[in-house]
């Protein structure tokens, strides 16, 4: 079970401040994407990882999550990371023990045992061109 919902209020003060620290440095990032309906942009703050040309992000909230959803019906985001702005492709759903040494062992810890979600998303860098 993810966060519990009960949290979710907190992301409307959370988010806004999250929003401006994160894609500068370390793993808070920005994540930019189409709503499914609406077609909406929309700009979420996470954590990513990236090794290689694969960048993964622990689903807080669980697949239900709304920008989980938009990200996977797109088949794909732009994200801000470190300074610099990916194209993402090819999402994946995958369960923590099913992913690729993307995440360090204290976050996927973190997530295993704190954030108590055993979901992320897992995705391809596409080439620049």
């Amino acid at each position: 079970m993810p966060w519990p919902s009960f949290l979710k209020p907190a992301h409307a003060v959370i988010n806004p401040v999250a929003l401006r620290l994160a894609g500068r440095v370390g793993s808070l990032a920005v994540v930019t994407h189409p709503g499914r309906r609406s077609g909406r942009t929309y700009r979420t703050p996470v954590r990513a990882f990236r090794r290689g040309d694969l960048v993964a992000i622990g689903a807080n909230f669980g697949a239900a999550s709304e920008w989980v959803r938009n990200i996977l019906a797109a088949g794909g985001c732009e994200i801000l990371l470190r300074g610099e702005r990916l194209r993402l492709t090819g999402p994946r759903l995958l369960g923590l023990s099913d992913l690729p040494p993307v995440f360090p062992r204290w976050y996927q810890w973190g997530l295993r045992y704190v954030v108590r979600t055993q979901e992320c998303l897992l995705m391809h860098v596409a080439e620049q061109e």
